[in-house]
């Protein structure tokens, strides 16, 4: 009550009250976030195609060796500092990159062909529109429709100066897509409770494949008029607005920083934390050396696929800024595809009665792929099988995964989990792209990889097969099935 004895507003259930605004500038947040992605990711693939091809996978190497260093140093800053001074200071970092990034490949090393069509002289922009007319309609519509092929066995001989700007840039993103999303997350986590989060992650998730369809449509519309690197001023005014909606949550969201409620406190672990953790309680559960196993051959049998489409991409498309809004338009196509699927797809696999089996619905996918890559290779063949697996794996195939780990104890859930998603989804993309890189000195590109792709796809539908029995029985031995089924017949 206050002073003329109205009940103060403040002290009614404040946290509900403000519940509904902090989930909607959360998805805002999330929105940001991806959207940016989603403008700077065609950009990086776009770029590292001007290296050439066949050298792309020595850029995925040295990510995979980067990004743990990265990962420690992040590490190092979110165990200094509170949320609100290490989450807008990366930010910020990300955004000013950009703009350094801007500067370097509009004035330092500009790109051939990526200035916008009012920098470039008329009969270039005039030859290069009649070629490539056919690739402005995939960009914005479907790849369906491709050029004849505009450039084949361009040589690349790139200077030192743009070696490590474009080599600077591939892995800046790789940076960015792991710590903004995973900065995101851990905010996530710890502003809603466990309860809330139940409620309100599939909401929120809506505003990361929504923020990825328009990152993709912008990219493919405005990099004919801007030109590539223009769009890193895009980026920036996207992702900055992201700081607002952070600092907006941390002021007004109820639960106490560092004070989580009684079922989101952590058990006291028996030994201090170690870095090998999460190796050896991956090595102690066969269901996770599994689950390990799976994501290796997901992740070295995309990364195959990928390298062909890097390839076709390459020869079909020779100008910098057709390139870029073509890769966005695949990219828009996944996200767009992986809304229907989460509504579709998903809730289908969730009937079933061991939702696990629908992991090989990826494996179909990709084996389809290759059996027609194998008979008529094209860019169209590729580019759908992409977009299909994609869309399915993002919606379908990360819940599907999930749901193994719920009947697990802690420590697989945390140390096990956390190791499958980082060290072995990177060492399946780093060996991946060695093999990639000895293999075409020798054979160059051909066959060899979708045959390779088809014998990976043979042990990973083993591999799934016994982990959707080991998840069966797990759920038998702690009585999961049971109390669900209770728990359906009461509601």
């Amino acid at each position: 009550m206050n002073q003329t004895g109205k009940l103060d507003e403040s002290s009614v259930l404040p946290g509900k009250r403000s519940e509904t605004k902090v989930t909607l500038v959360s998805l805002a947040y999330f929105f940001f976030v991806i959207c940016s992605y989603y403008v700077i990711k065609p950009i990086r693939e776009s770029l590292a195609l001007e290296l050439g091809s066949e050298n792309v996978p020595l850029l995925n190497i040295v990510s995979m060796a980067s990004l743990v260093i990265v990962n420690a140093l992040y590490s190092l800053v979110v165990g200094h500092f509170k949320r609100d001074i290490f989450i807008p200071f990366i930010t910020r970092f990300f955004a000013l990159s950009l703009l350094g990034f801007w500067v370097i490949f509009s004035f330092v090393i500009p790109m051939p062909g990526s200035e916008p069509p009012s920098l470039r002289p008329p009969e270039i922009v005039k030859a290069e529109t009649q070629s490539g007319a056919e690739t402005s309609a995939l960009a914005s519509t479907s790849p369906a429709l491709f050029p004849a092929k505009a450039e084949t066995g361009r040589k690349h001989n790139p200077g030192l100066t743009k070696v490590l700007a474009i080599g600077s840039y591939y892995l800046w993103v790789n940076m960015f897509s792991l710590m903004a999303v995973s900065m995101f997350w851990s905010f996530m986590n710890d502003v809603f409770s466990v309860e809330q989060s139940r409620r309100l992650y599939a909401l929120i998730g809506y505003g990361g494949l929504i923020g990825g369809v328009v990152g993709s449509a912008l990219t493919s519309v405005l990099v004919k008029y801007t030109g590539t690197p223009n769009l890193f001023i895009l980026a920036i005014a996207i992702l900055y607005p992201s700081i607002w909606c952070m600092q907006y949550i941390h002021r007004n969201h109820y639960r106490p920083e560092g004070i989580p409620e009684a079922d989101n406190k952590p058990a006291i672990p028996a030994h201090p934390p170690r870095p090998w953790d999460g190796f050896l309680a991956v090595g102690k559960n066969f269901i996770l050396v599994l689950m390990a196993l799976e994501m290796f051959f997901y992740t070295f049998s995309t990364t195959l696929f990928s390298q062909q489409f890097n390839y076709m991409l390459e020869t079909e498309l020779g100008n910098i800024n057709q390139r870029t809004a073509f890769v966005a338009g695949i990219y828009g196509h996944i996200n767009v595809l992986s809304l229907f699927t989460q509504f579709l797809v998903t809730r289908l696999m969730m009937l079933l009665t061991n939702p696990i089996y629908g992991l090989l619905l990826l494996n179909f996918i990709q084996v389809t792929g290759s059996l027609l890559m194998l008979r008529s290779p094209s860019l169209t063949v590729i580019s759908w099988t992409i977009i299909s697996r994609y869309a399915l794996n993002y919606s379908t195939g990360r819940v599907l995964r999930e749901l193994i780990y719920i009947p697990l104890d802690r420590e697989a859930k945390y140390q096990g989990k956390g190791f499958i998603d980082t060290v072995i989804f990177r060492f399946g993309d780093g060996l991946s792209s060695a093999v990639i890189f000895g293999g075409i000195q020798i054979y160059s590109y051909g066959v060899w990889i979708d045959y390779s792709i088809l014998g990976v796809m043979l042990l990973q539908f083993y591999v799934i097969l016994r982990a959707a029995g080991l998840y069966a029985e797990r759920l038998k031995q702690t009585g999961t099935d049971r109390l669900e089924s209770e728990a359906a017949t009461v509601s």
